[in-house]
Formats: C-alpha cells, structure tokens, sequence
C-alpha cells in the first residue's frame, strides 16, 4: 500500500509500497512497517525502535569468538601469507601451489587493493572475525569498531578490536570496509560523510550488503532472509548507493555480486515458518546444489541479494 511517506534516501513519496516485516531470526516474531521506494527502490524500517539493542542479544552471531586462537602458528602464519600473496598477484612459488587446493580466504579482497601495510578500518567488526583472520594472513595495521560490543576485546598495535560507534573515530585508514553492517546503521548519508573524511585520498571504502530488489526478494518478499526486521534499518540498491556516495563526495569504481545459496535456503525455511538455524539438513544434497548454481547465475547476471560496492574519492 502506499501512504505518502517518503523515501529517506532520494525523498520520493510517489507510489512508494509499505510492507511488514516480522523479526525472525531470534523468533521474536515482533513486526515492522518497511517502505519500498519506487524511485531507488531502497527499502528502509519506516521508524527505527528505540530499544534497538534487544535485537542483538550477547549471542548473536555476529558476537561469536572466533574458534581460532590469537596466536597463529608461525609455519601456518606463512602459508596463509603465501597464499593470501598469490592471490594478490604478487610472485610466490609456494602461494601458486597453495591456490591448486585453496581457495581466495578473502573472495573479496582484489590485486592492487590492499598491502600488508595498510591501515585498515572494520566497521561494524562483531567480534574481529574478519580482521583476526586477516592478521593470521600478514596484515600488520588493523582496526575493528562495533558499538554493540560488551567492551574492548584487543587493543595494540598491530590489531585492535573497540567498542566503538563509527563518528567516535578520528585518523585516517588505505581501506574502510564494513561487511554486511552498513544496512544496520541509521543515517547512511552521516555514515558516508564520516568514511569519508575518515578515507586517505588514495583510499578505498568496500561495502558489502545485501541488495533489494533483487531476485530473492521479488521472490520471497517479507520471507526473504536478508530482510532482517528490524536489524537491517535499509536494504540498497545500486541506485540508492549511487545516491548516497553522490552526495559523500565518493564515486562506485565497481560492483561484484556475491550471493550465496543462503538467499534461498534460508528464505525457504522462513516461508515454512521454520524459525532460523544454520542447519539445512532438511534440504537434499542436490537441491543445496540447484541454490548455489543459481545463486551464481544470478550473480553472472547482477541480480544476486547481496554484493560488494568499491568506492573511492572522487
């Protein structure tokens, strides 16, 4: 239905559509008005709780402890660096032997994009996963910020791990990234003015998110796993992204799709009202296959639920 409000993002208030959302990840099953622009298509929670932090409960997932140590292996700490440097383009016999039996353990790190140098700035880091790993692979410069954290988990100077809200940050960092955490946080124009005074000049923002109106949610509408009421306060769209980085001063260098087969697995169980697990026993090995074909066949064809966005300055 439409009710003349208006798109946060690009202010349109004409043949907008209002749908709800139930909570369904923690079976809260608490429900809430989103706004699907007909101009940028961005859909947006109409009106963000207050009590925001009773959906992040101390075990959600993105607080779970890495099950690696902090302290990797030195022989191992080689390897991956070996591997991590093939991957990069640079010259390593024994990274190139490594890649014959490894996959990229950073699909979405590309040549020339990062060196092991570089100050690097994880928004919405949960608890370190990402950047924890990262270091295990070389990289000497890293920092993760997550509001939602009990308190500090790391702090020196080679990682840090901070309770920290983004416009607390001063300093300036080669890469920001926020993996699937940009679509949690309100006011994405402050967010993007904020990386960007944060970004060195040469600099490089990756926002990694899940996209609407892509195939999943035509398909499984207020099912689709990647909704997330309330957590996921905007689901963009390369339109309201060009938007957003327009106004920033940032300009999108490139756009890879990176859905998964967890766009319909996951949507599936939710329109059987099955409540959510990582466990996908119910589904039959081939058909776990037919959703990660056509997860990459959506991706070939830029309509997969999720992507990575390369911003730089402009």
């Amino acid at each position: 239905m439409n009710n003349g409000t208006a798109c946060k993002i690009c202010g349109n208030i004409t043949n907008n559509r209002i749908y709800m959302a139930k909570e369904r990840l923690l079976n809260l099953r608490d429900e809430f008005p989103y706004l699907e622009c007909a101009n940028c298509y961005c859909m947006h929670i109409v009106e963000t709780p207050d009590n925001l932090s009773k959906y992040y409960p101390a075990e959600y997932y993105s607080f779970r402890k890495p099950k690696f140590g902090l302290s990797p292996n030195p022989f191992v700490h080689y390897l991956k660096k070996s591997l991590l440097r093939h991957y990069l383009k640079k010259i390593d016999p024994v990274g190139a032997f490594l890649a014959l039996f490894l996959p990229h353990p950073f699909p979405w790190m590309k040549p020339n994009l990062l060196s092991f140098d570089s100050s690097i700035l994880d928004v919405g880091c949960g608890s370190g996963r990402v950047i924890l790993s990262m270091q295990r692979s070389g990289f000497k410069n890293l920092t993760g910020i997550d509001p939602f954290l009990e308190k500090d988990l790391r702090n020196s100077a080679e990682l840090k791990i901070l309770k920290k809200d983004l416009f607390e940050m001063t300093g300036s960092f080669d890469f920001i990234m926020l993996h699937h955490a940009f679509e949690h946080m309100d006011y994405p124009d402050r967010v993007l003015d904020k990386i960007r005074e944060l970004l060195n000049p040469s600099g490089t923002l990756l926002i990694r998110i899940p996209v609407a109106n892509s195939h999943a949610w035509r398909k499984y509408r207020t099912h689709w796993f990647a909704l997330d009421a309330p957590r996921h306060l905007f689901l963009h769209t390369p339109h309201s992204i060009q938007l957003l980085a327009q106004k920033a001063g940032l300009t999108i260098d490139r756009i890879d799709y990176d859905s998964s087969f967890v766009q319909f697995a996951s949507s599936e169980k939710y329109l059987r009202d099955i409540p959510y697990s990582d466990d996908f026993s119910m589904f039959s090995k081939k058909q776990m296959q037919d959703f990660s074909r056509e997860a990459a066949r959506l991706n070939s064809l830029g309509d997969g639920d999720c992507a990575c966005f390369y911003l730089t300055v402009k």
